[in-house]
């Protein structure tokens, strides 16, 4: 992990202790008046006869004394320490929060008044969580906002089989699988910062913008690389698992101007983004290996793998679009993008600068004749097109053989016809056609050299309606239903047939209590997935060829549901409850093996979670507030293949899959905060926080964990 500097601390500490002095002058002079003396005589003095008010002003004020706006600022600022204690591996229980105690603060500054406008606001909990927001307007004739923010995010370290272990035919051969676990003590995890300056520019006396953004998206720490040198026979195949250092960078620059011509806006964006990755591509030491003949293949020797490219992107928008008010609105924009591969492989050649040309084309049109009723029509056109790729060639082969296969150019279009209708007040009601077609290039029946198993065409036409209504005050519902089909699934997880119902109520009695509830459910069908078997020749397995597995099925259910309760039994006390619950049903067959005959067993997924959680707050009084939250969540996942046994190349059986792939865990976060203040200045607070994370599997234990934080904070503001 790159150490970052210190001197954020003492930027963010500094201010704060000055602001907290003011804050202690402040409080120590709340309870002082100020006299100011008055003659008697101005007492006694009878107040002058009101003169008789004119309907024009025949001295009107300068053109500064127009409009009278009193000056507004705050400003106040908090210091604090987070005391954070660990029990085991707490990583998943804390997964994105750094792992250390640190000093924390906090600052915010708004001064508001007729020509400008000043807001400042930061939080600091340690080196890698804080975030930073400035916004600046003068007239409206400049903007400035600029922002900064990080996260840390904790990482797994997947421990591999252990020993190792050898698999196969007598026949073929049996092949030997060897762990290469090279990361003992090794801690994972990534710290990523994302800043954005955006600049707004008018023109005063022309209806006009000048935009100007700036984005950068940085990640830096260590992630676990997992990487193999297999060839399934023959020679030991070994996995690898070592500490890989990230040190990332996207930037992303803009430019544009939108401007208001008569009955026409007009926007232009022009876009340049770059990715970076400031590190080496890993090298490592790979064996020889043969073909399945028995010839020599690959050399043996240190090679690059898993490499993260360099890339650039850059893009041309012109948008138009008619008035926003108005019974008639429409609009149209088009965009032109190209993305280009920066790799640096040196032993392989092909993809360096290799482009993606992409077309989006897009126009709206909605007319709204009366407050009844709105009718819209939308259109949307994507083209994407591959070019300046050659043979993809590596120095480590020694067979002279190249992957020639081009990418899929896809054209897409989407069209979206929508109908609103109001009868009443607590009434609308709105019917909704999408129709999305695709179309491919490169695409065949069977995979081929020069082809992929794709569909040529892919069209899908999706039907919807949804009806919001308040019967009576507090209460609001709403309900919606689609249905889709597509005439040829592309993947075995796209689907045929899809049917989607939401349902949503929400009511409020009087501020004194309430419920709200929705749910979601969701089935998807596809009774064509298909499956390619491959028909290798040992003696000549150049060219691969291949044959058709009959279809066959994919059906999967999903459900997604929530309640909650809030309650006032008192005054001042506030409590409440909540439950939600998730589901995923699959249901399909799996092939264990594409090669020469197929091994297929039907199989069954499904995940599950229950999340509960109670929250109360109190007002105990004037000047301290209480508040307690408890929540646990309860996920379950598991895939159980039904039992098959199978006598193709390497005997099997599906025996012990479903014990292996059972997965059931725990999570448990208990928060209390009390707040008190002081006076209207100064106030302080302690908040303790306890996150648990708990697999019921012994063989994951090394996953659970605790983390314990409290932080302690005193706060003024002014």
């Amino acid at each position: 992990m790159v150490n970052k500097p210190l001197d954020l601390v003492s930027t963010v500490i500094s201010p704060l202790i000055l602001l907290l002095l003011a804050a202690g002058s402040v409080c120590a002079a709340e309870g002082g008046i100020i006299e100011v003396p008055v003659a008697d005589a101005d007492l006694l003095e009878a107040p002058p006869e009101p003169e008789p008010q004119l309907l024009v002003d025949l001295n009107p004020l300068p053109a500064e004394y127009d409009r009278q706006v009193e000056v507004l600022e705050q400003k106040g600022g908090s210091l604090g320490y987070n005391w954070l204690f660990r029990d085991r591996n707490a990583g998943r229980a804390l997964e994105y929060g750094f792992l250390e105690s640190s000093r924390s603060g906090g600052v915010f500054y708004r001064h508001m008044e007729k020509d400008s406008n000043l807001e400042l606001e930061g939080f600091y909990l340690n080196e890698n969580d804080y975030h930073g927001d400035l916004i600046l307007d003068y007239s409206g004739d400049y903007r400035l906002h600029l922002r900064t923010e990080s996260l840390y995010h904790n990482l797994d370290r997947e421990v591999l089989f252990s020993p190792s272990f050898q698999s196969g035919s007598n026949s073929g051969g049996l092949a030997t699988y060897e762990p290469m676990q090279l990361d003992a003590g090794a801690k994972y995890g990534v710290s990523v910062v994302q800043d954005r300056a955006d600049f707004r520019y008018r023109l005063h006396d022309f209806p006009m913008h000048l935009n100007l953004g700036y984005w950068r998206y940085q990640r830096e720490g260590s992630v676990q690389q997992i990487f193999s040198d297999i060839a399934f026979e023959g020679t030991v195949n070994r996995v690898f698992a070592q500490a890989r250092p990230v040190n990332q960078q996207v930037q992303e620059g803009r430019l544009g101007f939108d401007a208001h011509l008569g009955p026409v806006d007009v926007i232009y964006d022009f876009k340049f983004r770059s990715f970076e990755d400031k590190l080496s591509t890993p090298i490592a030491d790979y064996v020889a290996r043969p073909d399945l003949a028995g010839n020599p293949l690959t050399l043996a020797g240190a090679q690059q793998h898993n490499e993260n490219p360099d890339s650039r992107f850059y893009s041309h928008t012109i948008k138009l679009h008619s008035s926003m008010s108005g019974g008639l609105v429409t609009g149209a924009s088009y965009s032109v993008e190209q993305r280009e591969n920066l790799s640096k492989l040196t032993d392989t050649v092909g993809v360096q600068h290799a482009r993606t040309y992409l077309q989006n084309a897009a126009g709206d049109f909605v007319y709204t004749p009366d407050r009844e009723y709105t009718f819209s029509i939308r259109y949307r056109r994507q083209e994407v097109e591959h070019g300046n790729r050659g043979a993809v060639l590596s120095s480590n082969l020694l067979l002279p053989a190249a992957l020639s296969r081009p990418p899929v150019d896809t054209v897409k279009d989407v069209v979206i016809a929508s109908v609103s209708y109001k009868p009443r007040l607590n009434l609308s009601l709105l019917g909704e056609y999408r129709g999305e077609f695709l179309q491919r290039k490169h695409v065949s029946d069977f995979p081929s050299d020069s082809t992929w198993a794709l569909p040529e065409n892919s069209n899908t036409n999706t039907g919807s309606l949804s009806a919001y209504y308040r019967p009576i005050k507090g209460l609001r519902t709403s309900a919606h239903y689609s249905y889709a089909e597509t005439d040829h699934p592309s993947y075995g997880a796209s689907f045929g047939k899809r049917q989607e119902a939401k349902l949503l109520a929400n009511y409020t009695r009087s501020n004194v209590w309430g419920l709200t509830g929705h749910a979601l459910f969701r089935h998807d069908k596809n009774d064509e997935v298909s499956h390619y078997l491959v028909l290798l020749n040992p003696a000549n397995p150049d060219p691969v060829s291949y044959t058709a597995s009959p279809l066959t099925y994919r059906d999967k259910h999903s459900e997604n549901s929530n309640i909650g309760a809030w309650v006032v039994p008192v005054h001042r006390l506030t409590l409440g409850a909540n439950y939600s619950y998730l589901r995923n049903k699959i249901d399909q067959p799996v092939l264990f093996t594409g090669v020469f005959v197929p091994s297929q067993s039907g199989a069954k997924y499904m995940n599950r979670a229950h999340v509960y959680s109670l929250n109360a707050a109190y007002a105990a009084t004037e000047k301290l507030d209480l508040s307690l939250s408890l929540q646990q969540s309860e996920s379950t996942s598991n895939f159980s293949p039904d039992p098959a046994v199978f006598t193709v190349v390497i005997p099997g059986s599906t025996a012990g899959i479903g014990e292996l792939s059972t997965f059931r865990t725990v999570q448990r976060t208990v928060s209390a905060r009390g707040e008190y203040r002081f006076n209207q200045v100064l106030s302080t607070s302690l908040e303790y926080t306890f996150r648990d994370y708990e697999d019921k599997k012994a063989e994951n234990s090394a996953f659970n964990g605790s983390a314990h934080a409290i932080v302690a904070v005193v706060a003024a503001k002014w």
